[in-house]
C-alpha cells in the first residue's frame, strides 16, 4: 500500500483505543499494587509465545523469553519498584537479600540473605553463590553481554554464609542498581565445574535450577516450556500451579492460539487486531508503558572482519540514508497510533531521555545531495557507483516479524528512489540471532528492550558493547559518546544528568550508526478470567507468579494436564 496512506482499520483502532486507554494507563499506573485478594488461588496459565528461549543460563542470555522465564525461576539480590528508579536503594524491595548495610564511604554494601532461600534442589542458597556468580558473569570465557555493565563492581567477598559484601571501584548513583539488577543470582554447587566457554551447551542451559518462585519442569522444544509453582521453601509461594509458554511457529499461530482461548496470554497484539480482540467479551487489552525501540543497525566493518565496510563504513552514506527514510510514513503504516518515530537509542519513558530532540528530517534531496558530493554518482540503471563499487547493501530481517519485514520493504523502496540498491534477507529468528551475534550482516531490523537504567545503552552502542559478547553489533564506536555517557552516568545531580545525555544523543545521531525507527507502546493481550498485578513497564511479568484468576472461571485444564517434558 503506498506509503502515505493509513490502513482501512485505522479509524477503528483509533476509536478503540479510545476506550480502552485511559482505563489501560491507569490500571498500568497501578499494577505494581496487588489487587484485593479476590482470585482463586491455583491454576494454569498458559502463555502464547512465536519463539523460544536461545538458553536459560542468566549470564548469557539474550531472548525475552529467556529473560522472562529466568525473571520467575532465578531471584535477584532485590528487584526494582514499578517507578524505575535506579538511583540509590530507594526504588528496590528485598528479594534474596531481607537487608542490606553501605558502608561509611558508600564503596561497599553488605548484603544478608534469607535464611530461608533455597536452590530447588534443595540446597541452600548461600553469599559464595553471590560471589561465584559475579565471577562467572565478568569471566571473559563466559562472554556475557551483562560484563560491561557491572564494571564498576570491583569484587564480592564473603564475611560468613548469609553475608555477601559487594566492593565498587567508585561512588555512582546507579551502585545498588548494578548489584541487583544486572545480576541474576545462580547456583555454585551447579556451575563451579562447567566450562564457562561452552555454558550455553551445558545441561544446566536447558535445565535450569534457581531459587525463584516457580521451578523448571520441562522444556520440549518447539512446543512448550513449562514452570509449576516451587514448594520447598515457601518463601513466596505462587499463587498459580504451573505457566506454561506454549511454543508457536511464527507470531500469527502465537496469536491465534491466545484468539480462539487456548492460551491466556499474548504479549505483543498488532494494531490491526486490536478491535478484533477489544470486541471479544472473553478477552480484554492492556496497553503498557514500553522500554522498546526499533530501529535499523549498520554494520561499520565487513562480514565478521575488521575490514571497514565500502558502503556503511562511511558516515556521509549513513546520514544520507537517515535524510532518505521517511520514518513517519513507516511508523503510521506499520504501527497506527500505538509508536512515534524514535528519537534515539532510547524511550521517552527514560530519565535520560531528551524530549527536545526532533527526529531527523525527511529529505530526500538533502540525501542525494550528500551522496552527489562524495562521489557517489547514478550509472546507467539509476543505481549510484564510486571507484567501481555500487552503493548496495543487504537487510537482514526475521521472517518471524511481519512489522520488520514491513519497514525493510518500505525502506529498500525510499532508498532506491535515491540511487542505493538494498536486498532483503529473510532468516528465520535463530539464524538471525546467530548472524547477528557473529556479525555477520551489512544492515539489520533490529529491536531493542532498553533497561530502565540509562546505563544499558553502554552495552548497546557503546565501544565496550562492540567487542565479542557484546549487544553492538554494528560495532559503532565514539571516544567521545562514550564520554558524555559515562560523564551522564556518574552525575548525582539530575540536570548534569541529562545535559550529558543530551550531548550523547546530539553525537550518537549525527554519527548514524542506525536508522532510529520507532518506539512502540506494548498491547498486551488477556484472557478475561486473569487478575494481573504488579506489571512494570520493562517486564508485565514482574509478579506473574502471583496474578490469580477469577472465581468460577478455572479451566479443565487448570485441574493438572501433563507438564511439559524435555
Amino acid at each position: 500500500m503506498p506509503e502515505s496512506t493509513r490502513p482501512a482499520w485505522s479509524h477503528a483502532v483509533v476509536r478503540t483505543l479510545a476506550s480502552f486507554v485511559l482505563g489501560g494507563l491507569a490500571a498500568c499506573g497501578d499494577a505494581s499494587t496487588p489487587a484485593p485478594e479476590t482470585g482463586t488461588a491455583g491454576g494454569t496459565v498458559v502463555v502464547a509465545t512465536p519463539a523460544e528461549p536461545d538458553n536459560l543460563a542468566p549470564p548469557i542470555t539474550t531472548s525475552q523469553l529467556g529473560h522472562i522465564i529466568e525473571d520467575l525461576v532465578f531471584e535477584r539480590l532485590a528487584d526494582l519498584g514499578p517507578a524505575l528508579n535506579t538511583v540509590g536503594d530507594a526504588g528496590f524491595t528485598p528479594r534474596l537479600a531481607t537487608r542490606w548495610r553501605w558502608a561509611a564511604d558508600s564503596l561497599s554494601i553488605a548484603f544478608t540473605l534469607d535464611s530461608a532461600a533455597r536452590w530447588h534442589d534443595g540446597r541452600p542458597v548461600r553469599a559464595d553463590d553471590v560471589r561465584f556468580t559475579f565471577e562467572l558473569t565478568r569471566d571473559p570465557r563466559t562472554a556475557s553481554p551483562l560484563a560491561a555493565l557491572i564494571g564498576n563492581i570491583d569484587s564480592v567477598s564473603v564475611r560468613d554464609e548469609r553475608t555477601a559484601v559487594v566492593w565498587f571501584r567508585r561512588r555512582t548513583p546507579e551502585q545498588f542498581f548494578e548489584a541487583t539488577y544486572q545480576l541474576v543470582i545462580v547456583p555454585r554447587h551447579l556451575l563451579a565445574s562447567v566450562d564457562r566457554a561452552q555454558l550455553a551447551a551445558s545441561d544446566f542451559a536447558r535445565n535450569p535450577v534457581g531459587s525463584g518462585p516457580l521451578r523448571f519442569a520441562g522444556w520440549k522444544a518447539g512446543q512448550a516450556l513449562t514452570l509449576v509453582a516451587d514448594t520447598t521453601a515457601g518463601r513466596r509461594r505462587a499463587k498459580l500451579d504451573r505457566v506454561v509458554f506454549t511454543i508457536a511457529p511464527d507470531p500469527q499461530t502465537a496469536y491465534t492460539r491466545f484468539a480462539t482461548g487456548e492460551a491466556d496470554i499474548f504479549e505483543a497484539v498488532r494494531p490491526d487486531r486490536v478491535a478484533e480482540v477489544a470486541a471479544n467479551a472473553s478477552l480484554r487489552l492492556q496497553l503498557l508503558p514500553s522500554l522498546d525501540y526499533q530501529y535499523v543497525a549498520f554494520n561499520f566493518f565487513r562480514d565478521g572482519s575488521t575490514t571497514p565496510h565500502p558502503v556503511l563504513g562511511d558516515r556521509v552514506v549513513r546520514q544520507a540514508l537517515v535524510l532518505a527514510s521517511n520514518r513517519p510514513a513507516i511508523v503510521r503504516n506499520i504501527y497506527d497510533s500505538l509508536a512515534v518515530v524514535a528519537l534515539g537509542p532510547f524511550t521517552r519513558a527514560l530519565a535520560s531521555a531528551d524530549t527536545s530532540l526532533r527526529p531527523a528530517p525527511v529529505s530526500p534531496d538533502s540525501a542525494e545531495q550528500l551522496l552527489d558530493a562524495a562521489g557517489w554518482r547514478r550509472g546507467a540503471d539509476s543505481m549510484r557507483v564510486r571507484d567501481g563499487v555500487r552503493l548496495a547493501f543487504s537487510i537482514l530481517v526475521p521472517s518471524t516479524s511481519a512489522a520488520r519485514l514491513r519497514a525493510a520493504t518500505l525502506l529498500q523502496e525510499q532508498f532506491r528512489r535515491i540511487g542505493v540498491q538494498v536486498t532483503l534477507e529473510q532468516v528465520d529468528f535463530p539464524t538471525f540471532l546467530s548472524r547477528l551475534d557473529a556479525r555477520r550482516f551489512e544492515a539489520l531490523m533490529g529491536a531493542w528492550q532498553s533497561d530502565p537504567s540509562p546505563s544499558g545503552v553502554r552495552q548497546t552502542w557503546g565501544s565496550t558493547g562492540a567487542v565479542a559478547g557484546g549487544e553492538n553489533a554494528g560495532r559503532y564506536r565514539s571516544a567521545v559518546f562514550d564520554a558524555h555517557v559515562d560523564s551522564g552516568l556518574a552525575a548525582f545531580d539530575p540536570a548534569l544528568m541529562k545535559a550529558h545525555f543530551a550531548a550523547a544523543w546530539r553525537v550518537i545521531n549525527d554519527d548514524a550508526p542506525a536508522i532510529w525507527l520507532a518506539e512502540s507502546r506494548r498491547v498486551l493481550g488477556l484472557h478475561a478470567r486473569l487478575q494481573p498485578v504488579g506489571m512494570r513497564p520493562d517486564a508485565w511479568w514482574a509478579q506473574l507468579d502471583q496474578w490469580t484468576i477469577r472465581p468460577g472461571a478455572r479451566l479443565a485444564r487448570d485441574g493438572g494436564e501433563a507438564t511439559a517434558t524435555r
